[in-house]
């Protein structure tokens, strides 16, 4: 089971289902069972933003002043809730990814799978996504302990407004995605069950890109083992003078992989252009 960033698998695979509504889908012209899935954190942090949206009414805040519980109320604003998922952080959209990766994993309906693929966005999306579990308590950690502080002294007056259910929901919702994050994190760092594997290209740059995310993912215990290089050109009697040239340059960035400490321990694999 392939899981990719959406948008981009229907450019890969031809499936036999509609992508979009991010339902599992059989992949054509494989050897064997292949499923493609379309994680859209938007569409996750929309339902979210909407339950918040409904908590969000003056009346609560209004009464709430009448009460001389003001500050209280500022203090719920203060959150900001609405502008966390409006002007996400790096790495939320990786989070409600994973998030739903977790789901599968805890669900028995997808444990015919042996293995899942998780195709993630360059390296500044891997990097932010390791650095989430300190997100999490940051932000969720803060909004939920505080919420915690104050529920007993605002339960009566949102009762009256209707908003204590559609509040503790949400309050739920965040729990869960900070519990699925902390499962996350440990699944990143068992080596039984779980490896990264670097891909890049051919070229100084990318390569030296590859040793830096090998050296972060290092520091975090994920595992990597190896490391795929793809678009190299193969051996060729030809007089291509172009062909030549870039030959040149790969062969030079293939040899930087040998003598690199960061990157010279894994295992290799050249897939070619």
């Amino acid at each position: 089971r392939r899981l990719h960033r959406p948008r981009a698998l229907p450019e890969r695979f031809v499936c036999t289902e509609d992508l979009t509504g991010g339902a599992l889908a059989p992949v054509e012209g494989t050897d064997s069972p292949l499923f493609a899935l379309e994680i859209n954190p938007e569409k996750s942090r929309e339902e979210f933003r909407t339950i918040n949206q409904k908590n969000g009414g003056t009346g609560v805040k209004d009464f709430m002043d009448g009460m001389g519980l003001g500050i209280l109320a500022d203090q719920l604003g203060e959150l900001k809730l609405g502008e966390l998922l409006d002007t996400p952080p790096p790495g939320l959209d990786e989070a409600i990814a994973i998030s739903k990766v977790i789901q599968f994993l805890e669900a028995p309906e997808y444990s015919m799978f042996s293995r899942i693929v998780f195709d993630t966005a360059p390296t500044g999306h891997t990097l932010r996504l390791l650095s989430l579990p300190d997100f999490l308590d940051a932000s969720i950690g803060k909004i939920l302990k505080l919420r915690s502080k104050i529920a007993s002294a605002t339960s009566a007056i949102k009762s009256v407004f209707g908003q204590e259910v559609q509040q503790q929901d949400a309050a739920n919702k965040l729990e869960q995605l900070r519990e699925r994050m902390v499962k996350v994190r440990e699944l990143f760092r068992d080596t039984e069950s779980t490896e990264f594997i670097i891909v890049t290209i051919p070229t100084v740059m990318a390569i030296s890109e590859s040793a830096r995310l090998h050296s972060s993912l290092q520091k975090e215990s994920v595992p990597v083992r190896r490391l795929i290089v793809n678009q190299v050109l193969p051996p060729s009697s030809s007089d291509c003078k172009f062909c030549a040239i870039k030959r040149k340059d790969q062969a030079r960035a293939l040899d930087m992989i040998k003598s690199d400490p960061e990157l010279m321990g894994l295992n290799i694999m050249q897939a070619p252009l």
